[in-house]
């Protein structure tokens, strides 16, 4: 915000005097707050704190002026530099002074040549006036955006956007547990638990912070993960407090657990649908939002809603819903001879909750998984009459019959198939053709057993083989033959898998 002595050297009405740094070039780097010409010894009560003082040189000709003293009295007053024009009253400055001015690292320069101080004060000061605009104007566009994305209910994500394009660096939004929430602006999470424990003004690197969440209810932190340039202070001030200020408005109810659902189901989106997949990346990312990606998962795909309940089943299981699935990432304990938890889940959710199972693996496998778990629910769903749900989830690799249908897929010869075997029962009305292809799905699913085929339709066992004499003759072969239970069977999944 503040001109530094070094840039008020610089000037071109400063340069004009030929200026030369007698003492204290260690500290040129000094902010200057204000411009004053003095000529007094003694100028306590007289200058305004960050000042650089101008004389021509009365106090340093004057004999009775101690130079020490002198410069401690400035440097008291709210001084940060001297600046002494040689000439009409001092033709060198005495080496006292500059002595004394170096002891004390107090920067000191003279003139060599006449200039108008009112060119050098008008100068410096406009400059800080614009500053002051520029700040004061930075602020309030700061808060009028984010005051605009408060009122407009915006997403959270926005949010963090907004702060890092104002700010043209990355900004991280994290929970009480150094978990990353939000980030915006390409951070570095590498490591992000430890060093954000260490996060801070004062901290190694030096970020800068702001707390975010209700008085009395606070539950996470915005972060500047990186050392801001001394003049960028004002403005990352103003942004995180902004910003903070709007995420504690939008985020209230199950702040901050929605989020990092949000984050998960971001994770694993990338991990299930990015081409290619930087699994190294995804890694780093995982770890920040306190996934222990160390050991193995299995990857569980659910199906009716019940998500929610799985965190109860298992309490470190990451729960998402990411391509139009709820997924849930169960990790493996590391003792030997533990058992699968996605089994353990299976058993303990609803009958039918679970679509398919994959794993376990690695966190590097995450990807071939979860494309697996996908497919093979999508294998089980397209070869399953409507509302149908395995009563064992499918696993990869373990979907027999119903795989290699899928696999097929529109493969002429498996349509062939599906009209040699089930012609004459398409070729039925309507209403027909869907009661004869319901009755054989539920003789096939009952192996063959009349019993249980009773059971599945509804009826006494002597409507049951009555039945299933027409479906035998519809068909056109006896449906007490084995083989010919495992033809319609192939033949009614090949139906399904074609979407007649």
């Amino acid at each position: 915000m503040y001109p530094t002595i070094a840039d008020v050297l610089a000037r071109p009405e400063v340069r004009a005097g030929a200026p030369a740094v007698r003492a204290g070039r260690a500290a040129l780097g000094t902010e200057v707050r204000w411009v004053h010409v003095s000529e007094l010894a003694e100028p306590a009560g007289t200058l305004p704190d960050g000042v650089l003082v101008l004389s021509v040189g009365l106090p340093a000709a004057d004999p009775t002026t101690d130079p020490a003293r002198y410069v401690a009295a400035v440097r008291a007053a709210g001084g940060v530099g001297l600046v002494v024009e040689i000439g009409q009253h001092l033709a060198t400055l005495p080496d006292p002074l500059v002595q004394a001015a170096r002891a004390a690292g107090f920067p000191l320069v003279e003139l060599r040549r006449t200039v108008r101080f009112a060119d050098v004060v008008a100068g410096v000061l406009e400059t800080i006036l614009v500053e002051r605009h520029a700040r004061a104007s930075f602020t309030e566009h700061a808060g009028s955006a984010f005051r605009t994305l408060t009122l407009h209910g915006a997403d959270p994500q926005r949010v963090l956007a907004e702060a890092a394009t104002l700010l043209d660096g990355p900004v991280v939004c994290e929970d009480l547990a150094h978990r990353v929430l939000l980030t915006a602006g390409e951070p570095d999470l590498r490591d992000w638990p430890a060093r954000s424990r260490l996060a801070g003004p004062a901290g190694p690197e030096g970020w800068r912070t702001a707390p975010v969440g209700l008085p009395g209810a606070r539950w996470g932190r915005l972060a500047v993960p990186a050392r801001p340039a001394a003049d960028a202070e004002d403005r990352i001030a103003a942004v995180l407090g902004h910003a903070a200020d709007a995420l504690s408005l939008l985020v209230r109810d199950g702040a901050p657990a929605g989020l990092l659902r949000a984050a998960h189901a971001a994770l694993l989106g990338a991990l299930a649908d990015a081409t290619p997949v930087d699994t190294d990346r995804l890694a780093v990312r995982a770890r920040a939002a306190g996934i222990d990606t160390t050991g193995e998962f299995e990857v569980v795909l659910l199906d009716g809603g019940s998500a929610g309940t799985a965190p109860a089943v298992v309490p470190d299981a990451v729960v998402a819903t990411a391509g139009g699935a709820e997924i849930v990432l169960v990790p493996l304990p590391r003792r030997a001879g533990a058992g699968s938890r996605a089994d353990e889940l299976v058993r303990l959710l609803p009958a039918g909750a679970v679509a398919a199972v994959a794993g376990p693996g690695p966190f590097d496998r995450l990807p071939e998984l979860l494309r697996e778990a996908r497919a093979v629910a999508a294998a089980y769903r397209s070869t399953s009459p409507d509302g149908a749900r395995p009563p064992v989830p499918p696993r990869g690799g373990r979907l027999g019959v119903r795989g290699l249908v899928w696999r097929l897929g529109d493969d002429p010869r498996l349509l062939g198939f599906v009209e040699e075997q089930l012609g004459p029962v398409l070729a039925l009305p309507g209403p027909e053709r869907e009661q004869a292809l319901a009755g054989l799905d539920a003789l096939v699913d009952a192996g063959g057993v009349v019993a249980e085929f009773a059971r599945r339709i509804g009826t006494g066992r002597p409507a049951a083989y009555a039945r299933l004499r027409r479906l035998s003759a519809l068909v056109g072969a006896d449906l007490t033959e084995p083989e010919v239970r495992t033809s319609v069977h192939l033949a009614l999944l090949g139906l399904r898998r074609a979407g007649h």
